[in-house]
């Protein structure tokens, strides 16, 4: 059975009251990062809003996540790492996630075309280390995944190589075998009874989520994130955050 099953009235209105404190705090502070990646930066935090405008029909926490998006491309530039975690490839990758899934209307080949030039022009594969190559694997698979129109040429130039490389040195990748959703550390279905626990008074509140970071990992985001799929049962931004990283 499903967490979304399992919850009573009560459970679903604590969750609220914890998705709009979590909401609060994150659109006071979420734009003061500087640091755009998607595991523990603005992107990740742009992801919950949009699943969250979404669940709450309020168009406030879209329009905040698209502005996040922009402010975060705004200040890309030539030093941006090309990595998964906190550069390019994630949060490429996002987008693409948020433009397949209907968040937003857009041109991923437009939108993403330099992106795709500074992950898909590095070309000294082979002394890359594994995270930075499966970074680029995994942006490739999205692109690949939505409408663009290249998805041969990324197969054959970037994707090959990239899993060639991969295998030489004996890494099998989350992608060539059978791919597990990732969610966050602590937050699996079992972890939820800590939010319904029947007293809160001040000695029995054991979460205080004002102790937690903005961003996914071990943070704010990924918290809310969490919360929103024991509501809705939609899972699927977890396929973001592939076991390999």
């Amino acid at each position: 059975m499903s967490m979304k099953n399992c919850l009573t009235d009560a459970n679903k209105q604590q969750i609220n009251s914890y998705l709009q404190r979590i909401s609060n705090i994150l659109l006071i502070n979420g734009g003061f990062l500087n640091n755009p990646g998607l595991y523990t930066g603005e992107m990740g935090i742009a992801l919950f809003f949009a699943r969250y405008a979404r669940y709450t029909q309020n168009e406030l926490y879209s329009d905040y996540s698209f502005d996040l998006i922009e402010k975060i491309q705004n200040n890309i530039h030539q030093e941006t790492s090309i990595d998964y975690k906190q550069g390019l490839a994630g949060i490429g990758s996002t987008i693409e996630y948020l433009i397949q899934n209907n968040f937003f209307e857009a041109d991923t080949d437009d939108l993403l075309e330099d992106f795709d030039k500074r992950i898909f022009s590095t070309y000294n594969l082979p002394f890359l280390p594994d995270e930075k190559l499966l970074g680029i694997g995994y942006y490739a698979l999205w692109r690949m995944s939505g409408s663009c129109v290249q998805k041969d040429w990324i197969r054959q130039t970037i994707l090959q190589p990239v899993e060639k490389n991969l295998h030489d040195r004996s890494v099998i990748p989350a992608w060539l075998q059978s791919c597990r959703k990732n969610i966050p550390p602590g937050m699996d279905v079992n972890s939820f009874d800590r939010f319904f626990e029947p007293d809160h008074t001040p000695k029995n509140y054991i979460f205080d989520i004002s102790a937690l970071d903005l961003g996914f990992l071990n943070g704010l985001a990924g918290l809310g994130l969490s919360l929103l799929t024991g509501l809705d049962g939609d899972d699927s931004c977890f396929s973001l955050f592939p076991n390999d990283f």
